[in-house]
Order: C-alpha cells, then sequence, then structure tokens
C-alpha cells in the first residue's frame, strides 16, 4: 500500500469563532506566508469568505474553534 500526503494540496482554514466576529486563518499550499481576515457573523460575509475559499480552486479542510453555539451559522452555509 502507497501512503500519500493529500493534506499538501488541501487548502486548511482555521476559523476562531465568537458572538460577532470570526478571525479565519487561510494555509495556501507551497506558501510560508498565511492569509488572515476577519468576518461578522453576518449572511454577506459568510458568502464572501466561501467566495475566496472557491477562488483558490482546491479542495478546503476548516477547524473551527467554537465558542457555544456561534459557529452553527457559518458551519452551516460553509457544509
Amino acid at each position: 500500500m502507497t501512503a500519500t500526503d493529500t493534506t499538501a494540496s488541501t487548502l486548511l482554514v482555521a476559523i476562531d469563532i465568537s458572538k460577532h466576529r470570526h478571525e479565519v486563518l487561510i494555509g495556501v499550499p507551497g506558501k510560508k506566508r498565511r492569509r488572515r481576515l476577519t468576518i461578522t457573523n453576518t449572511l454577506d460575509d459568510f458568502r464572501r469568505l466561501a467566495a475566496i475559499l472557491v477562488d483558490y480552486g482546491l479542495p478546503v479542510r476548516i477547524g473551527f474553534e467554537a465558542t457555544g453555539n456561534y459557529h452553527r451559522p457559518l458551519a452551516h452555509h460553509l457544509g
């Protein structure tokens, strides 16, 4: 059996959840610097984040640092 590293071609996203805004860190394969952005807990910003992630054209793996239930609307939208 051959081992393969699927994370090498995967966009890694970490999201720190809070009540009013979320801090997003995007790790692009092959790049040392990570992209940071802040989105508010609104549908417009959820759509903006989804569009940014789609523009990379890579599979995406997202990890949440959830606070209470505030992650649910964003997780539902991105799912």
